[in-house]
C-alpha cells in the first residue's frame, strides 16, 4: 500500500532555522523534513499517552450505565 503525503509549509526563526541546518551538516538528521516528521511522531505519541492517562483515570471516576440506570429507577 502507497503512503499518501502531503506538504505543509511552516514559518520558523532566523535562530530556529540556523539551528535545525547545524543539526543537518552535523549529522543528527539527513533532511529538515527527516526533523520535522521526527518531531511529529513524539508530539502524536506524546499525546496517545496522555489520552490513555485520562481514559485510565476517568475510568475511576465513572460507574457503568447499568449502575447509574439502577440508581435513577431505571431497567
Amino acid at each position: 500500500m502507497v503512503t499518501k503525503t502531503r506538504t505543509l509549509n511552516v514559518r520558523i526563526t532566523e535562530k530556529q532555522y540556523e539551528e535545525l541546518e547545524d543539526l543537518i551538516e552535523r549529522g543528527e538528521y539527513t533532511s529538515k523534513g527527516e526533523f520535522i516528521r521526527e518531531l511529529l511522531r513524539e508530539k502524536f505519541d506524546e499525546f496517545a499517552s496522555y489520552l490513555h492517562k485520562k481514559a485510565e483515570k476517568d475510568r475511576e471516576i465513572h460507574i457503568p450505565l447499568e449502575k447509574y440506570g439502577e440508581s435513577r429507577g431505571l431497567e
